[in-house]
């Protein structure tokens, strides 16, 4: 089809249609002599773990080739985003209401410097909230959605291994309270002796304002944790939302934001943004994977912990810009 749409000439598209499947073939024919001596090991170590190894190895090489492809083509990047805003159904819509979004923008913006940061951070958020309320009206009217979660568990706990847990066990400590307590005392030492007071505000609040929006979540659904006769990891507090998917959320997401600014290369700064994502991402799946956490509880953690993240960012950088203009002025 992409060959067609493409208008690529059918002789060079027999060539490498054929080239390619002799190729593939011949792999699969290959790996077949070599495993075929080793069939029953093979079917045991299938039944055990190899989906979720699997899994995990597929998401860390999508997350390296998104990294390579994002950190190379960010002017390819830009121009995309100037395309779609120039795609003739978006100009029409620009053009039609252009009094109207540009006294939005005048109400959003004074001088016309914050529009983008507060329509990308009320967009954030109001999609993290949408996708909050959805799984909480799905948790709350018993919708397929809670039959799913039971299932996976199910899945999960049947499939874990010694190793897959011990490595679960430290991503998951990544998340924990202690952890997140010790990270925010050490950053908050270092903002306040760079006297980057802003930032010191802006992290303290997230922290704290994580904590507690989590614990009030938590006690307003009050919903029991996945129970299993041999659990791989016992906790006593409610499970929705994941309070580790929440804080994880919050604060390695500040931290990866505090790292853009200070960064000075694109490919750094998309560096840290997929490290961080992968990171985040992780301590969910663990969650799920140790049975403390349903899948709706991490996605909704993550919701959760999106809405009071991007409305923090939206704040700092409302006030940083701010600051940086009146410096400007002054001068």
């Amino acid at each position: 089809m992409v060959a067609g749409i493409s208008r690529m000439h059918w002789r060079t598209f027999f060539f490498y249609n054929a080239l390619g499947g002799m190729l593939w073939a011949t792999a699969a024919v290959t790996v077949g002599y070599l495993l075929g001596g080793s069939l029953d090991l093979v079917e045991r170590w299938a039944e055990d773990a190899s989906l979720l190894l699997l899994g995990l190895v597929i998401l860390g090489l999508a997350f390296y080739f998104s990294y390579r492809w994002v950190s190379r083509h960010q002017t390819e990047i830009l121009l995309y985003a100037a395309a779609v805003l120039s795609y003739p159904p978006i100009a029409r819509l620009i053009s039609r209401y252009e009094r109207q979004l540009a006294w939005l923008l005048r109400r959003l913006a004074p001088g016309q410097y914050l529009g983008l940061h507060l329509t990308v951070g009320l967009l954030a958020a109001a999609g993290c909230l949408w996708l909050f309320g959805g799984v909480a009206e799905d948790l709350l009217n018993n919708d397929p959605l809670v039959r799913f979660d039971q299932r996976l568990e199910t899945l999960l706990h049947d499939r874990a291994t010694p190793t897959l847990t011990a490595f679960f066990l430290v991503v998951t400590a990544l998340g924990s309270l202690e952890t997140i307590g010790l990270l925010g005392l050490v950053v908050s030492v270092v903002l306040g002796v760079r006297r980057q007071w802003l930032y010191l505000r802006t992290w303290l609040a997230a922290l704290v304002g994580a904590f507690v929006l989590n614990q009030l979540l938590k006690e307003l659904f009050a919903r029991p944790r996945p129970y299993f006769e041999h659990p791989l990891l016992l906790e006593a507090s409610y499970s929705f939302p994941s309070s580790h998917a929440t804080l994880s959320l919050i604060c390695y997401g500040m931290l990866a934001y505090f790292c853009v600014l200070a960064l000075q290369t694109w490919r750094a700064r998309t560096a840290v943004v997929f490290e961080v994502a992968l990171l985040v991402l992780l301590i969910g799946f663990s969650r799920m994977y140790l049975g403390v956490h349903y899948f709706s509880d991490v996605v909704a953690g993550f919701a959760s912990g999106g809405i009071w993240l991007s409305t923090l960012i939206t704040a700092s950088e409302i006030l940083r810009r701010r600051s940086k203009m009146g410096t400007v002025e002054k001068k």
